[in-house]
C-alpha cells in the first residue's frame, strides 16, 4: 500500500504505531520496575513490580498482535498528526512520584489516559474500518487496565 498524497511526514504504517506503543510500554516496565527498587513501603513496591509486570505484558501481547494481525492492517497508513505530541506527553508524565500508592497509581492513570487518547485520535483518523476496529479494541483494552488498576490501587491501601 503506497503512502497518502499530501503531507506525508504526518502519515505513518500501523505497524510503526504499534512498535512505538510497544516500546513506549517497555520502557514504563523498567520505569516502574527501577521505582520499585527504590520504594521504601511494601505496598510501594508491591504496586510498583505489579506495573512493571503490567506493562510487561502490555508490550508482550503488542508483540504478539504484531506477528498475527494482516500485512493490509500493519501496512496500512494513518493520518497521525498529532501522535508524536501524544507519545511524547506520555513519556513526560511520568515524573518520579512521591513513592506513595496514590502517587503511583496517579502516574499510571495518566499514563493510560494518555494512551487512551492516543488510541482515539488514531481510531478517529484512519480511513480503513479494519484499522479503526484494531483501536477501538486497543482502547477496550486500555479502559479495562485501568479499571484493573484501579482495584490493584485500592487492594494495595487495604494491604
Amino acid at each position: 500500500m503506497s503512502r497518502p498524497a499530501g503531507n506525508t511526514s504526518r502519515y505513518v504504517q500501523v505497524r510503526d504505531l504499534l512498535k512505538q506503543v510497544r516500546d513506549f510500554h517497555g520502557q514504563m516496565a523498567r520505569y516502574f520496575e527501577g521505582l520499585s527498587t527504590q520504594a521504601e513501603k511494601v505496598r510501594v513496591r508491591l504496586l510498583l513490580e505489579y506495573m512493571s509486570s503490567h506493562e510487561t505484558n502490555l508490550q508482550t501481547s503488542l508483540a504478539a498482535f504484531d506477528e498475527d494481525a494482516s500485512l493490509a492492517v500493519l501496512d496500512t497508513w494513518v493520518d497521525c498528526r498529532h501522535c508524536e505530541e501524544i507519545i511524547a506527553t506520555c513519556e513526560q508524565t511520568p515524573i518520579e512520584p512521591e513513592l506513595s500508592v496514590d502517587g503511583v497509581a496517579q502516574v499510571a492513570m495518566d499514563v493510560d489516559a494518555c494512551l487512551l487518547h492516543f488510541y482515539e485520535e488514531v481510531a478517529k483518523k484512519a480511513d480503513s474500518e479494519s484499522v479503526r476496529e484494531v483501536f477501538r479494541n486497543m482502547i477496550s483494552m486500555e479502559q479495562a487496565e485501568l479499571r484493573q488498576l484501579a482495584r490493584n490501587a485500592l487492594s494495595a491501601m487495604d494491604f
